[in-house]
């Protein structure tokens, strides 16, 4: 085998592993329940939302990330574990109320991903801001309540008040 037939070898193998790199690189799909972002080179573009089949360039010009579109949640004093015990976590939620007694706050924190662009990009752990976020609210706002109020007719108003301090995120 000549030289001249091999390098056209090489070069027929090496178009061949590209093309089909290119093919199985440029068309991805979206499910109902998801939204992508496409990501080129780094930098993301408007997100889509739209289910089915979709076109972008080639990697490693652009990529695609998938996210969920489903609601989350978020437990504060308890989980779940695999075989469904509840299991409490009272350091977490042992709270000092405005006039000094104890009170345990367990709560649920549901949320969903609106931009994906920021929940990529923004933060490096968005569920542990939201974490720590909560945790910081909640304290504040059963620290400025009395006992009272955190366990009888008082909670909708809690709720109220954490969940504003929590919307600017």
């Amino acid at each position: 085998m000549s030289t001249r037939r091999a390098s056209i070898a090489t070069g027929l193998i090496i178009a061949g592993i590209l093309l089909v790199v290119i093919a199985f690189t440029t068309w991805y799909t979206v499910d109902e329940s998801e939204q992508a972002v496409v990501i080129t080179f780094g930098k993301a573009d408007t997100p889509v939302t739209e289910s089915g089949l979709h076109f972008k360039l080639p990697w490693p010009i652009q990529e695609v990330e998938k996210l969920s579109k489903e609601t989350f949640s978020l437990q504060f004093g308890y989980k779940q574990d695999a075989s469904g015990e509840l299991v409490s976590f009272d350091k977490e939620t042992k709270m000092i109320t405005g006039d000094e007694y104890i009170v345990l706050a367990d709560l649920v924190v549901q949320w969903k991903i609106t931009d994906p662009q920021k929940f990529l990009f923004n933060s490096q752990k968005p569920e542990q801001i939201l974490h720590d976020a909560t945790s910081a609210s909640i304290r504040s706002v059963i620290g400025s309540s009395t006992i009272d109020a955190a366990l009888t007719d008082g909670k909708a108003e809690i709720e109220g008040k954490t969940r504003e301090l929590l919307l600017p995120l």
